[in-house]
């Protein structure tokens, strides 16, 4: 067997398996992108079986262990979510225009529905709380997912707090970092594929003591694992790119805490910004 073809010999062999082999089996076609970041004893736990059982499983199927069956999951969910299998993808499953609009829209309403059904309260309080303590508020957001930093800052700094956008790569992100204390944060927006310098920002932000909040799409993943909290938003749709529907709204509703939190504070703020901005004559 191809050792990065676990899905498809999941799928193909799965009457085969042994009761035991059929519940992990089944976990792991279920949850594909989580399991690349899980470990043996998280998977047993959730299944109420041994991580021994796992790393059996894991050996049955090819590989030498649990390390190698996990990094094959994960070297495979890469090549998917690479833009041009992506592509290869949504251009199959649809025939025509109007069903690829219809189920896309369809899609973003599930994932929509399904979030506003599980709001985590206790992390946004957390997200408002970190805001308000802050001196500076960093973001940082690159390439596609700088609409969600960008929209997320451009209301925090009419709101009076200090930001700091980043929206590039390379060394220009450690000297725009640089001057972060342990009294700022770093509110980070990342989705699939996580870019290796938005990895490297979060780790230099810890070392300098800096609360790090991500929204991202998954709580399991590498960068999330770094971060003290993620909001996990849905973003897959059948097509080659990320829906940032779930995410912008997630945006909305911190900003709605944030003022919530302090109704009057935020209205000076916001009326002194409107102030200021018509001496300039900026809008017709």
């Amino acid at each position: 067997m191809e050792k990065r073809d676990v899905q498809k010999y999941l799928e193909d062999h799965y009457n085969e398996l042994t009761e035991s082999q059929k519940i992990l089996g089944k976990y792991i076609l279920d949850h594909y992108g989580e399991v690349a970041f899980m470990s043996a004893l998280q998977i047993g736990e959730k299944l109420g079986l041994s991580d021994a059982t796992v790393i059996r499983f894991a050996k049955t199927l090819g590989f030498s262990g649990f390390a190698e069956f996990k990094n094959s999951i994960g070297e495979e969910i890469r090549k998917r979510n690479a833009p041009d299998m992506k592509l290869l993808k949504s251009l199959k499953n649809f025939n025509h225009r109007d069903e690829a609009i219809t189920n896309i829209c369809k899609t973003d309403i599930k994932n929509l529905e399904e979030y506003l059904l599980n709001i985590e309260s206790s992390k946004l309080d957390k997200v408002v709380e970190k805001v308000y303590e802050s001196e500076t508020i960093y973001f940082l957001g690159l390439g596609s997912s700088l609409v969600v930093a960008e929209f997320l800052s451009f209301h925090i700094r009419r709101m009076g707090f200090k930001i700091n956008l980043i929206s590039e790569g390379g060394i220009g992100l450690f000297e725009k970092l640089t001057p972060m204390t342990s009294k700022d944060i770093l509110i980070v927006a990342t989705f699939p594929r996580y870019s290796r310098d938005t990895m490297n920002a979060i780790l230099f932000a810890k070392k300098k003591g800096v609360y790090v909040i991500t929204i991202s799409d998954s709580e399991l993943s590498d960068v999330a694992s770094e971060s003290d909290i993620v909001l996990a938003t849905q973003t897959q749709i059948p097509s080659f790119f990320n829906s940032y529907i779930v995410p912008m709204e997630l945006c909305n509703i911190i900003l709605i805490s944030i003022l919530e939190k302090n109704k009057e504070r935020i209205y000076k703020n916001l009326k002194n910004s409107i102030e200021d901005s018509e001496e300039f004559n900026l809008y017709i």
